[in-house]
């Protein structure tokens, strides 16, 4: 038996080498595969403006509010226990609008003269008494105002009594509000109305026990869900005729680069210009993966300023370098909100 003092010097060193070199490989293998994983998707939020449903000729920007859905001395009249009495009409009414004025408010759109609506009540019992034209047009010129947004008239329908049925050995009551409620537009310097909409809204809410009593304990004040159902329907209608900001979801890409690392604190500063001045000089560098996500982030850099076709060019390159799957849901997501946009320009013009 050969020991290892026995082999020739050379053939021990060529050895020691091998070992050293195989060595080497795997550690810068392992090396690589640490920065791969020090990848992070980092979640931000950014503004985004959704269409409104309908468009209003654009010469209407400023509004004023009025209420004239509410008939002298009305009251609901099955709306008369301690459990669920309102005082009257209007209360419901104003919640309608202060929904609408949520909307409103947070929207490029419309500029509001009166926060509080002008109160005017209906002389007649008919739902389809108008306000005349002098009226609108004498309070239109008051608040230097283009036209009257107005609450013409509402109906609530919902159960006096709530229906019950057997689930599963539980009784199951459901409280259903459908909301129908008539909004216009009146332009008094052409004496026109270019917006006549019925809104209808329906609240559902439902409660389980083993009694009527039961039952009535899970589900909500039938006046506080009516209050809410005005609110709602208000949203709603604020929706219709006004482009507004939402916040949505996106994500930056964070790896253990200092640039990368320092500019996503300069998003989180919400300094996108001096965020994007870092990620501009990767796209076109020999290290496609890092091309590929600096491309990315100037895409979302893009969107986050509201230049979307510029977000789209960075998106597509950042595919071309790395055929990723998020970046291709990404410009899915891009594509949508270019045809948006072009929606929302139409109905600013």
């Amino acid at each position: 038996m050969r020991c290892l003092t026995s082999i020739p010097a050379f053939l021990f060193i060529n050895f020691v080498k091998g070992k050293i070199k195989k060595y080497k490989i795997l550690i810068l293998l392992l090396i690589a595969l640490i920065i791969q994983s020090c990848v992070s998707f980092e979640p931000i939020k950014i503004q985004v403006l959704k269409p409104a449903q309908v468009k209003i000729p654009s010469e209407i920007y400023k509004l004023i509010l009025i209420n004239h859905s509410v008939k002298k001395d009305s009251i609901l009249a099955n709306l008369k226990t301690s459990r669920n009495k309102l005082n009257t009409d209007s209360t419901l009414t104003s919640e309608y609008f202060n929904g609408l004025l949520e909307i409103l408010l947070n929207s490029p759109r419309f500029e509001i003269a009166n926060q509080t609506p002008y109160y005017i009540e209906k002389s007649s019992k008919s739902i389809f008494e108008k306000i005349d034209w002098l009226t609108v047009d004498a309070l239109c010129k008051d608040n230097n105002a283009d036209a009257a947004l107005v609450l013409e008239n509402f109906q609530l329908l919902y159960p006096n009594q709530i229906p019950l049925s057997y689930e599963d050995g539980y009784l199951h009551g459901i409280l259903q509000i459908e909301n129908n409620a008539i909004w216009k537009i009146y332009e008094p310097s052409k004496m026109n109305v270019p917006e006549d909409n019925l809104l209808k809204d329906t609240l559902i809410y439902d409660g389980f026990g083993f009694s009527k009593e039961q039952v009535a304990q899970q589900l909500p004040l039938t006046k506080d869900q009516l209050l809410q159902s005005c609110l709602y329907a208000g949203r709603k209608y604020g929706e219709r005729i006004a482009q507004t900001w939402l916040t949505k979801n996106r994500y930056i890409i964070n790896c253990e680069n200092k640039d990368f690392i320092r500019a996503f604190k300069l998003v989180n500063e919400n300094k996108w210009e001096e965020a994007i001045e870092l990620w501009k000089k990767y796209p076109y560098g020999k290290n496609s993966r890092l091309a590929s996500f600096a491309a990315y982030n100037l895409a979302v850099a893009a969107e986050a300023l509201d230049n979307i076709d510029a977000s789209l060019e960075w998106a597509a390159k950042s595919y071309l370098l790395n055929k990723n799957t998020y970046v291709e849901n990404y410009i899915k997501i891009l594509e949508k909100r270019k045809q948006e946009k072009d929606l929302i320009e139409s109905q600013f013009k």
